[in-house]
């Protein structure tokens, strides 16, 4: 195996992990919205800023959490405001994933 493809595959299966944790992170408050600047500080230094933005992108886009505004309270994702103005809480799609109701290949819980 090269090196690159060997890169390519740690990263992927990083990107995976970090998926979980991040849904993980986003369920401890369950019927409550996280800031999603708080969880950041909370992932640091596991997950870099990329790392985490990359899975609450994934996230959001395949309907495992939901975003919104934190001062406005509407539902909106990171291509329409910056993460420090977010809050996020994990939908049903989501919790059927953390208990290994519904698999995801690009989520490892």
């Amino acid at each position: 195996m090269e090196n690159k493809e060997l890169n390519d595959r740690i990263r992927q299966k990083k990107f995976f992990r970090n998926n979980g944790i991040v849904l993980k992170g986003i369920n401890l408050l369950r019927t409550q919205f996280v800031r999603l600047p708080d969880l950041k500080y909370a992932l640091e230094p596991s997950l870099t800023e990329s790392e985490f933005l990359d899975s609450v992108n994934y996230l959001t886009e395949g309907g495992y959490i939901r975003t919104r505004h934190t001062g406005t309270k509407q539902e909106i994702t990171l291509a329409d405001a910056a993460a420090d103005e977010l809050e996020a809480k994990v939908t049903q799609k989501g919790i059927q994933v953390i208990a290994c109701i519904l698999k995801d290949d690009c989520i490892e819980v």
